[in-house]
């Protein structure tokens, strides 16, 4: 957004300055060289050309390319990559084939609600001899009994109600094998407050005993979706014309395992998903 001299005359008469942007372009401010990762952003674009479209059903949305690499990179960094089993909770972003196309996790299992992208990961994975077990599975119901404490890291963008959040990524810390396991996961300022954050941080430190070791801001940047214009809430009506650039983006949590570290019962847990009153979005006609 750009002010003319009367519109920033008005801004400084509100003590409103004018933001500074210091953030490198080349990273995005990941902090990440992506010049040491073009054969891995150049082979996951070749092999996910035909990937299947985000649809509302499930709140779908997927990132760029470079935030898929980036997240190999940051797990890699961490050491929660390479020799790992990792768990990806929902993959509509396809973090499955990116870390199976580095070479580093000895197995890869995708738990995923939507049937299309069950097939297509598995279809993949197939074609390029990779790691990955995509199988359909809906966070609220129980995990399967052979994956309680079996991965070393997992990876998941929950929905971002409070009940998703707890019960997600209580999944994701159950499936964890011991202590100094990792997960991470996105949460956005957008459809999540600060208020929000501070629940969700008590709930991980008081609840789960996980520490959160890093968020880095802005981390995942959302390629546009097709269905905004027929999904947004009706208090951002305004919106009447698709935007031209990136605009969702959220931070990365990386959260780490303890001694006392536990996650939520195996038992099937139902939940609000998608909707509360921070929500951008809403399945269903206009209210």
């Amino acid at each position: 957004m750009k002010f003319n001299s009367k519109g920033l005359e008005y801004l400084g008469s509100l003590k409103i300055a004018p933001k500074r942007t210091y953030t490198c372009h080349a990273c995005e401010g990941r902090g990440i060289n992506f010049s040491k990762l073009e054969d891995l952003i150049k082979k996951f674009d070749q092999v996910t050309v035909n990937r299947p479209k985000a649809i509302s059903d499930y709140d779908q949305g997927f990132v760029t390319t470079q935030t898929v690499v980036g997240r190999i990179a940051l797990m890699a960094e961490r050491g929660d990559l390479e020799g790992k089993k990792l768990l990806v909770l929902g993959d509509d972003d396809l973090v499955s084939i990116a870390a199976g196309l580095s070479g580093m996790p000895t197995e890869i299992v995708v738990m995923e609600i939507d049937d299309r992208l069950v097939e297509y990961i598995n279809e993949v994975a197939n074609k390029y001899n990779l790691p990955i077990k995509a199988m359909k599975y809906d966070f609220r119901d129980k995990l399967p009994e052979e994956y309680v404490g079996y991965f070393d890291t997992f990876i998941t963008d929950p929905p971002e109600t409070i009940e998703a959040l707890e019960i997600c990524i209580g999944r994701g810390i159950s499936a964890l094998s011991k202590e100094g396991c990792a997960g991470y996961f996105g949460l956005t300022l957008i459809e999540a407050s600060l208020e929000k954050w501070n629940v969700f941080q008590q709930i991980l430190a008081s609840k789960f005993k996980v520490v959160v070791t890093d968020i880095i801001h802005d981390f995942n940047h959302y390629v546009n979706w097709d269905y905004l214009l027929n999904t947004i809430g009706k208090q951002y009506e305004f919106v009447q014309v698709e935007p031209k650039l990136n605009w969702y983006r959220s931070s990365m949590y990386r959260i780490e395992t303890l001694k006392d570290s536990k996650g939520i019962e195996n038992e099937y847990k139902p939940c609000e998903l998608y909707v509360d009153e921070e929500a951008l979005i809403y399945r269903g006609d206009k209210a």
